[in-house]
């Protein structure tokens, strides 16, 4: 599994990237609505390929049952980010920027052997608060407005 990582992030990336064309990229000085999309996808192809050139440690491949409880807590970690990272692309438009933002950022937060849901909670909502006090307020970039229209 650890030497499929790599090519995985690799194809999503491709994926995004692909389907971003269909939104409308823009240019640089005047994005479209999938420029961000592009520029995400392109960022995962970067980050698979040097996933898939760095070389690999060979420690966690003895076959001990602790490594592969390692390797299936990782396994299930990646499939988790895909699946919230899938929901999150789905969400966006009918929920709106803040709500799933927020409870996007409290699905990567969250930690399973911790079970504290403080954190995850409050690091969410400093990072909605942030993002939208920069994009919003400040270079007036308008999110999808979802259940929340006032906002």
């Amino acid at each position: 599994m650890k030497r499929l990582e790599g090519p995985i992030w690799i194809v999503i990336g491709v994926a995004i990237s692909f389907f971003s064309q269909r939104t409308g990229i823009g240019s640089f000085t005047e994005p479209g609505a999938g420029f961000v999309a592009l520029v995400s996808g392109l960022f995962l192809i970067a980050v698979g390929l040097v996933m898939s050139i760095i070389p690999r440690e060979k420690g966690d491949e003895r076959g001990k049952p602790a490594a592969l409880m390692d390797r299936s807590r990782r396994s299930f970690r990646l499939f988790l980010t895909v699946a919230l990272l899938v929901l999150y692309g789905l969400l966006l438009e009918p929920l709106g920027y803040v709500l799933t933002t927020f409870l996007f950022m409290v699905g990567l937060f969250y930690d399973l052997e911790k079970r504290s849901i403080a954190v995850p909670l409050l690091a969410s909502l400093a990072s909605v608060a942030v993002t939208y006090t920069l994009f919003e307020i400040w270079l007036k970039v308008r999110f999808p407005r979802g259940v929340f229209p006032w906002w």
